[in-house]
């Protein structure tokens, strides 16, 4: 997140809790504690969403002085003169309360890097919209803390680095990160998905073409390998790479040439390769589905993203940063009960944080009160799914005993959106290991749960019923 975005987030997220009669952070960001403004009282749904639009107007009225040769002094006035004008749009504030927020706001803001942000010349409006992308949020779990170390000390190298772990716990935001601290940063950082291209496309993208080297090929391309010269090549998903593609992209590790489609030449690169896999590689090579020789390449340095059920310290300051920005997205505030906040802690978050930070997005929109209840989360969070629906699918589903439909619709909608284990099941259904493994087996392949782990360790993420 760049200074401008941290400004305008930040910013509003202080100013709104002040003014709704929190306390202030105690951990100074961009905002300096108001010295001599006496506490409002607390305001209603619609004074509050009041007071978050007054604070993000406040951060644009000074944001768009960009370019200018301003002082201190200049921006008070403006960012007054913006106060006044919005209070006094706002029949919704107390006329009292208006009085007393118009003398304190402006020492709210920390002006010095406002000004500083405003003569770079930066815009609120772009700076609002990059919030929507995705960023990497460290939090106190040893755990994340331990990778973002091991991460610093490999970055300066410039060995290869296996990132792996599941979808959603930031492999790519993990990636970006190790570009940027190593001395390639300047150079660019290509990003290439191989399991989202046709293999055939894959090769070509990869290694580039030469004209006419096959139908379509009007004129020559490059490749992601020669693109990436001086820089960094991430390939994600590498698990899913075919095996033809994985023996020469072992060929190209092994001498740091490559041959493009329907070339004769080999063209030297320049590249630092980060790969990344939500697969356990090494079974996969028992299988034969991988390619040993490339695996030893990949993992010089393997770093493990743990999955967010594995860092719950992590989980308050995730959810507080995920609403602020959802929050400023959608031009309003929102705060959890507390009881919504212990639902969403005791949640397994199967898709990780990708899925924590998406969710909040939806709430903070759907959201008709200020509060979010725990009502309005999904079933998946709540654990009441429909068991009538499940039962209606259980009773077509190949496998499943007649007999074990009823209780299994209700362990199932209990658990719908988590992680649940073999003896999970066996303890509610009071059947044999046998029996539950087959029951979850035929779940698995009617596409009503996704299995993921080792033989022993297996467990099983209820989906939703289908039928």
């Amino acid at each position: 997140m760049t200074a401008s975005e941290r400004v305008i987030l930040a910013s509003t997220a202080e100013v709104a809790r002040l003014l709704d009669g929190e306390e202030m952070s105690s951990r100074p960001l961009v905002m300096e504690r108001a010295q001599t403004a006496a506490q409002p009282q607390a305001l209603d749904a619609g004074g509050r969403r009041a007071v978050e639009n007054l604070a993000r107007h406040m951060v644009e009225a000074v944001l768009a002085l960009g370019g200018r040769n301003v002082g201190p002094e200049q921006v008070s006035q403006a960012l007054r003169r913006e106060v006044h004008k919005q209070l006094m749009a706002r029949p919704e504030l107390e006329r009292a309360v208006a009085a007393r927020l118009e003398a304190a706001l402006p020492r709210l803001l920390n002006l010095e890097q406002l000004v500083e942000l405003a003569g770079r010349g930066v815009s609120a409006s772009p700076a609002v919209a990059a919030l929507d992308r995705e960023e990497l949020v460290a939090g106190p779990s040893p755990a994340f803390g331990q990778v973002l170390k091991d991460l610093s000390r490999v970055a300066h190298s410039d060995f290869p680095v296996l990132l792996v772990g599941e979808s959603g716990t930031g492999k790519e935001l993990l990636a970006r990160r190790l570009h940027q601290l190593s001395p390639r940063r300047e150079e660019p950082l290509i990003t290439v998905n191989c399991a989202a291209m046709p293999p055939n496309l894959l090769e070509s993208e990869l290694f580039g073409h030469e004209k006419g080297a096959f139908t379509g090929a009007e004129t020559s391309r490059p490749g992601y390998f020669r693109q990436a010269k001086g820089g960094t090549l991430f390939l994600d998903e590498i698990g899913e790479a075919p095996p033809e593609l994985q023996v020469r992209l072992l060929r190209v590790l092994e001498s740091r040439r490559v041959s493009p489609v329907g070339g004769g030449r080999e063209v030297p690169v320049d590249f630092r390769l980060v790969a990344a896999t939500h697969r356990d590689l090494a079974q996969a090579v028992a299988r034969g589905e991988f390619n040993q020789a490339l695996l030893y390449r990949l993992q010089v340095v393997p770093l493990y993203l743990p999955p967010l059920r594995e860092r719950p310290e992590d989980l308050d300051l995730l959810l507080d940063h995920f609403l602020a920005q959802a929050g400023l997205l959608a031009k309003k505030t929102c705060r959890l009960a507390p009881q919504t906040r212990e639902r969403l802690k005791q949640y397994a978050w199967p898709g990780n944080v990708r899925e924590l930070r998406h969710l909040l997005q939806r709430l903070v929109v759907l959201s008709p009160e200020v509060e979010i209840t725990p009502e309005m989360l999904p079933p998946e969070i709540t654990g009441h799914g429909d068991e009538a629906a499940w039962q209606k699918v259980l009773a077509g589903v190949e496998g499943i005993p007649a007999a074990r439909v009823g209780a299994l619709a209700g362990f199932l909608a209990a658990n719908q959106g988590r992680e649940v284990a073999n003896q999970d099941l066996r303890a509610e259904l009071e059947c044999s290991d046998s029996t539950a493994k087959n029951i979850l087996a035929a779940l698995t392949r009617a596409g009503m749960a996704m299995a993921s782990g080792s033989r022993g360790g297996r467990r099983y993420r209820v989906g939703d019923p289908v039928g």
